[in-house]
């Protein structure tokens, strides 16, 4: 079957062309070595770390030749890269080595991300470098875009592929999984919103001691590091309560459990995790600001439409600020906002397809973050 042809089906045949495909491509990863099969042994302890603390859900079920073989290529991953005495072995094992970030199906990624990513890096001088130009590639490469109607929240790597869509929860996953292709530690980080509804997923990357996140760039353009449109978010984030703290899952037990909002609250497979919630909250800067977020949306569907509109000055008729609204494409909390001084009254103006502007309202920049609905 080809792949753009799953795009054109159903939600129920997308749903069991992938679970087949998930079924095909299993039988090597669920295999064990057969008997007299040679298979090497990782050295230094990092087989022995991958299955001790693997998720209690693939115990039995994930064979031993495809835990080997990706051992084998995660160290070959971090012993190619220039950035390689900059990974002490905790990192590594903790997030270079494993296989998955959230429990998610298995799926044998690392040689097919191998191929397609590491040529583009291979000469970075740092994972800072490396993680910047796989940023601005990755979704071209691989043709997954955000879009709501995805199968599930927690999607494999080839699923997401294979229908070209993903929640950010799926896009995390499958950008972790490339970075660690490529020898670069990454985590899988998200929480509960405390002031607007919903939750978020997104990745972290370590560089030189440190870690960073990047906002989804465009194709082609690099992004600067620690800047996102939802850092003003996190740092809201409530640390008092379990349900609200921002955690980054990690391999073997740490501080915390992984609260995910798609499982139930007593989940059987829990995702070890740390609670990074007081490192974000250096963003509350960024929060501080006096904004409005905007959004327009078809009558008939419901779904976000992109929509040119301006702010204009009610006194003198100078345009203040101005843009096109997001569409599906965007995460759901993600908006076109803008920030001007507290107090700021402006006329709301929507362009029309003549290309004409017509007055919707009038919006007050109050201090905060509120979101606006185009309605003409």
């Amino acid at each position: 079957m080809k792949a753009t042809f799953s795009t054109r089906m159903g939600g129920s045949a997308r749903r069991i062309a992938a679970s087949l495909a998930v079924c095909l491509s299993a039988m090597n990863l669920f295999a064990a070595a057969a008997p007299g099969e040679s298979v090497a042994a990782p050295a230094d302890g990092d087989y022995e770390f991958l299955v001790r603390h693997m998720p209690r859900k693939d115990c039995g079920r994930v064979g031993e030749a495809y835990l080997r073989a990706n051992v084998a290529l995660a160290q070959e991953a971090r012993r190619t890269a220039p950035w390689r005495d900059t990974i002490t072995d905790e990192i590594f094992r903790e997030y270079v080595l494993p296989y998955s970030s959230v429990g998610e199906d298995v799926d044998d990624w690392r040689p097919l991300f191998r191929r397609k990513f590491w040529p583009l890096v291979k000469d970075c001088r740092t994972t800072g470098e490396a993680v910047q130009i796989i940023n601005s590639r990755i979704w071209g490469i691989l043709g997954v875009k955000y879009d709501t109607r995805r199968d599930r929240p927690d999607q494999s790597p080839f699923h997401s592929m294979r229908i070209h869509m993903a929640s950010c929860t799926g896009l995390a996953i499958l950008e972790i999984d490339v970075y660690r292709a490529c020898g670069i530690p990454a985590r899988f980080v998200g929480c509960n919103w405390t002031h607007v509804r919903g939750n978020h997923s997104w990745v972290e990357y370590y560089d030189e001691g440190k870690w960073h996140f990047f906002n989804d760039a465009e194709e082609g353009r690099l992004a600067p590091p620690d800047r996102a449109w939802y850092a003003s978010y996190a740092a809201k984030a409530d640390a008092s309560s379990p349900r609200t703290r921002i955690y980054a899952a990690r391999w073997s037990p740490g501080s915390a459990w992984f609260r995910l909002p798609w499982r139930p609250m007593f989940d059987p497979n829990p995702v070890p995790a740390d609670d990074v919630t007081l490192s974000y909250r250096r963003f509350l800067d960024a929060a501080a600001d006096s904004r409005l977020a905007f959004v327009a949306r078809d009558p008939a569907s419901g779904r976000r439409v992109p929509t040119s509109f301006r702010l204009v000055d009610p006194e003198t008729g100078r345009t203040l600020a101005g843009g096109v609204t997001y569409d599906e494409t965007h995460d759901a909390n993600d908006h076109f906002k803008v920030s001007l001084p507290k107090g700021t009254s402006a006329t709301v103006q929507v362009k029309l397809p003549d290309g004409t502007y017509r007055d919707v309202g009038r919006e007050v920049f109050g201090g905060g973050e509120r979101l606006v609905t185009l309605k003409w």
